[in-house]
């Protein structure tokens, strides 16, 4: 339980006991001797109670993004003493907004925390690797969600795909499940990953960075929220993205470039949550993108392929629709399933 002292209500409980005390020996002076007077008891402490819940702190996120980083409302001393940045008011001015920053090389088991790198929010400075350790916060706890604020490492060693899409800088995600993480790089600014931490109460997550030659651009900031297994917002099993929107899009890790290609061995699912009332989805490139949009494995004769040509290819898998690999141009799709798995 956590309480706090409301100050100036103490201060006006004090003044008004001193004042009816002397009233009451006034009056005591004018009673005869024979008088009783029944006693009055006045509480001199104000109790405030409040959760710790999820509160938005004045910490604007920034580099491009928009909004306020999340927090926690604890007392002040309470978010001093767990390591949090006091951020903001919250509990109607009784706590503070306690925002939670992990370093490399550190270990928390703070729910909502912000894993940014050395000499943040100026660009890392250094080649050496970085590594952030997270733990269950409670056992009820089945799943990690990563949400790269921002994300820039370098990308690919070639802009062609003749070394298979390898990474110069990596980003790799290990936990306790048998869930496949892929290894990223590049630019990766507003994608997210979803990471299993299994079931019971000693789960933990390490999040991996290693740097190759020196580089001016490397400069990440990453929302870890723990998501609880009986959360709505709890993916379906393996995973690695989750979408929970009547609309929007996926890419591909490390599209933004226009001068590198997909990365290799990207072989994951992603989900989208069937909402109520609807019963299909319908996939299609993106308008801005239409001559990019879509462009895996060999490009060939400019030519799209489907289901078991795409064997030995590169392939976007839909349940209940074709498989698609190759230059497809600009296909579409329906689904009835409420999950997709591009592989």
């Amino acid at each position: 339980m956590t309480f706090s002292l409301n100050e100036k209500s103490l201060l006006g409980l004090a003044l008004l006991f001193g004042t009816l005390c002397i009233g009451h020996g006034f009056g005591d002076n004018n009673r005869t001797s024979g008088s009783v007077r029944q006693g009055k008891l006045f509480s001199l402490f104000n109790v405030v109670n409040f959760k710790n819940g999820p509160c938005p702190s004045s910490s604007s996120i920034g580099s491009g993004n928009s909004g306020r980083r999340n927090g926690t409302c604890y007392t002040a001393a309470e978010c001093a003493t767990r390591g949090g940045s006091a951020s903001g008011n919250c509990a109607a001015g009784f706590g503070v907004c306690c925002v939670f920053y992990l370093n490399a090389g550190q270990t928390t088991s703070q729910n909502c925390t912000y894993i940014r790198n050395d000499n943040f929010p100026g660009t890392l400075q250094t080649t050496n690797a970085q590594s952030f350790t997270i733990q269950k916060c409670s056992c009820d706890v089945c799943y990690l969600r990563l949400d790269f604020l921002t994300f820039t490492i370098r990308g690919q060693v070639d802009s062609e795909e003749i070394m298979g899409g390898v990474c110069g800088d990596s980003f790799k995600v290990t936990s306790g499940s048998n869930e496949p993480h892929p290894t990223i790089c590049g630019e990766n600014s507003g994608q997210h990953m979803y990471v299993d931490m299994g079931r019971g109460c000693s789960g933990t997550a390490l999040l991996d960075f290693s740097f190759t030659d020196a580089s001016s651009i490397r400069l990440f900031e990453i929302k870890a929220t723990q998501v609880e297994c009986n959360s709505r917002s709890s993916p379906p099993d393996g995973c690695l993205q989750y979408h929970t929107d009547l609309q929007g899009r996926f890419t591909t890790f490390n599209f933004a470039p226009t001068d590198n290609n997909h990365l290799g061995d990207q072989n994951y699912g992603i989900c989208v949550r069937q909402e109520l009332g609807y019963c299909c989805i319908e996939y299609q490139v993106c308008p801005e993108v239409l001559d990019t949009g879509f462009t895996i494995g060999n490009k060939g004769d400019d030519k799209g392929y489907t289901d078991s040509d795409c064997a030995t290819l590169d392939f976007v898998g839909i349940e209940g629709s074709a498989t698609t690999c190759g230059q497809a141009g600009a296909p579409s799709a329906r689904s009835t399933r409420s999950i997709a798995a591009p592989s």
